[in-house]
């Protein structure tokens, strides 16, 4: 992938750790714990201070153990009142999606929650995602319910094989059993990642994580529903305001007549304009933004 930063995700495990060392080791990024469930993590507004007084760029995580919508929905509540409120964030807010009692539980009911979660943090203009490791994508969600978020993919290996990379905007590659590089920075066992997406551009762009569109520079042409997977009627999501400015760049150009209105929901002005572009481009006018139509948009827009 094109475009790689180097980060760790830090919580109240590495208290002490110094910001100046993860900084001299090369680190571009960082992202935070905010909470465990309803409990704010005891080194999130340390740890985030530090972090921007060296201009990393900064994204948060809560760890939960909801096991129903309603669940999760009080956790990104609890988040956004008692860890975003007030701050920004460069890359996205995650529900790290782990615990062990998501095993005995229907695969339907686990996404049920991430998707809750997300659609709670995205009501309020924060870019949400999911955190998993590739077995539990695979095995206790229902994956294909969760490609309009960006996800957060955890594999400690030599090489990443979950077999969508467009919807990976960063993988976790190492922690304890790094097998890339030491385990060890800063003087601490740290879980490692690399970023393929340029959240930073994109969220700032469209004013989101806390930044007004008035923090934003000029918007350009932007290409990629793809860092927030298929998009379809319903959808609502940074993804969706991005293919939406494409749209209108393309309605400008003349290539369709179906203009559409400046928010994130995937409406049937939206779908009218994908079937539009999908004729413009003699592929399948189905309504839906997969890989084909993001080449044509692509394609269109050259």
């Amino acid at each position: 992938m094109a475009y790689q930063k180097f980060g760790v995700d830090l919580s109240r495990f590495q208290q002490g750790i110094s910001f100046d060392a993860l900084v001299s080791a090369g680190v571009e990024f960082v992202i935070l714990r905010g909470a465990y469930h309803l409990t704010k993590d005891s080194e999130f507004e340390n740890f985030y201070a530090q972090a921007k007084r060296r201009n990393l760029p900064v994204g948060v995580y809560l760890y939960t153990i909801a096991t129903t919508p309603q669940g999760a929905r009080e956790e990104a509540e609890f988040l956004l009142n008692n860890v975003l409120k007030g701050k920004q964030f460069e890359l996205p807010v995650y529900i790290d999606i782990e615990d062990e009692r998501y095993y005995s539980r229907p695969r339907a009911n686990n996404s049920a929650v991430v998707k809750a979660f997300c659609d709670t943090l995205e009501a309020n203009d924060y870019f949400a995602g999911v955190y998993a490791s590739t077995y539990f994508f695979a095995t206790y969600l229902d994956d294909s319910q969760l490609k309009a978020y960006t996800h957060w993919v955890a594999q400690w290996s030599t090489q990443l094989t979950y077999p969508d990379t467009s919807v990976v905007g960063i993988w976790q590659f190492g922690g304890s059993t790094n097998r890339l590089r030491s385990p060890i920075i800063a003087g601490m066992n740290v879980d490692q990642d690399y970023m393929y997406k340029d959240f930073p551009s994109i969220i700032k762009s469209y004013g989101l994580n806390g930044f007004s569109r008035q923090d934003s520079p000029v918007i350009k042409p932007v290409n990629p529903p793809s860092d927030v997977g298929v998009l379809k009627k319903g959808d609502a999501n940074a993804g969706v305001y991005l293919l939406k400015q494409n749209i209108l760049l393309l309605h400008k150009k003349g290539v369709i007549t179906q203009s559409v209105d400046d928010n994130n929901i995937f409406g049937e002005g939206t779908e009218v304009a994908v079937r539009q572009i999908q004729k413009a481009a003699k592929i399948t006018e189905d309504g839906i933004v997969g890989a084909q139509t993001i080449r044509a948009i692509r394609n269109l827009l050259e």
